[in-house]
Order: structure tokens, then sequence, then C-alpha cells
């Protein structure tokens, strides 16, 4: 049930950048520039959510109350959001090429309710998407519990793996955001009904479906660069057995 509680979350962040613009005649620049913000929070819970040892592994029950959920889910929102921003300014490159070839007034589209209200709505949907990952690895101990007095829910060296290979896929999809960006200007109104969606739609993908979209990437991006040289010398003598 958390699976698809993410999914959908994870399916409306993905979905809001596109209301504005095909409802209520957002613009291509400002339509980037959301895209690039989805982008950055999707970093961000990749970087957030990835767990270390020192992670908590079990909780205060007054923690599983809805209220208290509800609060770690707008503070997570609030922080996720605001470095989040940061990091939209060098994403959201194509975008502000395509606003200056636009005249666009950046300081009037963000005021507008078509533009700040999806930011809103996308950093709480990070907010909550990261404290649904965190109720799926922690347990509800005793009243004034330890917080590591619960065993370690799955296992945290294939958690790290798949966060190098989400890594990866995000990264990727920031190129074909790129590519999206191009294709925008020049495939003109008809790339504008389909580009979109398309981009959406393999958002959406990558995030229900982590294990198929990651195996199109080459093994070098899934694998740490600084490894043993144990590790590197076993890869060589297999490369020279082949």
């Amino acid at each position: 049930m958390l699976r698809i509680k993410a999914i959908v979350v994870d399916a409306v962040r993905h979905a809001l950048p596109l209301v504005p613009f095909y409802f209520y005649r957002g613009s291509v620049p400002a339509y980037l520039l959301l895209t690039a913000f989805d982008l950055a929070l999707g970093l961000m819970l990749i970087v957030g959510t990835t767990r270390d040892s020192k992670d908590p592994t079990t909780v205060d029950p007054r923690a599983a109350w809805l209220v208290s959920r509800v609060t770690a889910a707008l503070v997570l929102a609030g922080f996720l959001g605001g470095v989040a921003a940061i990091l939209t300014i060098p994403l959201g490159i194509p975008a502000f090429i395509s606003g200056m070839q636009a005249g666009v007034d950046w300081t009037a589209l963000m005021m507008q309710p078509g533009f700040y209200w999806p930011v809103a709505l996308m950093a709480l949907s990070a907010g909550i998407r990261a404290q649904l990952r965190f109720e799926a690895t922690t347990s509800v101990g005793e009243r004034g519990t330890s917080l590591h007095v619960g065993p370690i829910v799955g296992d945290l060296a294939r958690d790290r793996q798949m966060a190098k290979a989400a890594y990866a896929a995000q990264v990727t999809l920031i190129g074909v955001y790129v590519l999206l960006a191009y294709g925008l200007s020049v495939f003109g109104r008809a790339g504008l009904f389909i580009f979109p969606l398309l981009y959406a739609a393999l958002l959406v993908f990558f995030d229900a479906r982590p294990d198929i979209g990651q195996r199109i990437f080459p093994n070098l991006w899934r694998e740490s660069r600084q490894q043993p040289p144990e590790a590197k010398e076993k890869r060589r003598d297999r490369g020279l057995r082949g």
C-alpha cells in the first residue's frame, strides 16, 4: 500500500507542471521552469531518502499520529522545496533561455497563482513522498523508545546501490529535459501537445518501475567511482579472461 501511495504522489508531482500549461494558458518558459523544479525535487528525494546505518529504525508511537505525520511532511516539504529552488537555478537554464527569447517578466510570472501554486503543491508532494519512505523503513516502538531498538528494514547496501542507479536515471532525465526544451522550440505547436505529455509519462515510468528503467543505463552509471583495489583487480582479470 505504501508503494502504491508513493507512485500516486510521484505521478501527481510530475503532472502538476502540465496543469497551468494546458488549462490556464501557461507559457513554455513557465512550464520548463516548473519541470526543472520537479527534477530538482527528484534529486533531493534521492539524496534525502538514501539510508545510512545511523538512521532511525524505530519511532515513538506519537510519531505515528496523523498530526505528527502531517507536520513532518510539511517540514520536509519546506526543506526539500527550499533546496530544490536553489538547484532549479542551474537546472532551469533552458527555461531562462526560452524566456529571454519570449521576453518573459520572471517576477510577474512567479507571482501568478498558476506558477506558485504548482510549486507549493510539488514541494508538498515531495515532503509526503519522503515521509512515506521514512515510514516504510521504520517501525513503531513503545513510548520513549530508542531510535535504534528495532532491526534494520531491508538491505542498506542494496539501497545505496539502488540510490546510485536512481541518481544516474535522474541525471539522464535532466539530459532528456534539455532535449525537451529544444524540441519545444523547434517543432512549435505540434510539439506542445506531444512532448510535455511524453516527458511526464517518462518521469512517472521511472518512479513506478525503477527496476526496469534503471536497466537501460550501462553499469558504469550504477557503480561507484571509488572501488577497493581488489574489486578493480577482479574486474581487470575478468576483462582479460573475456
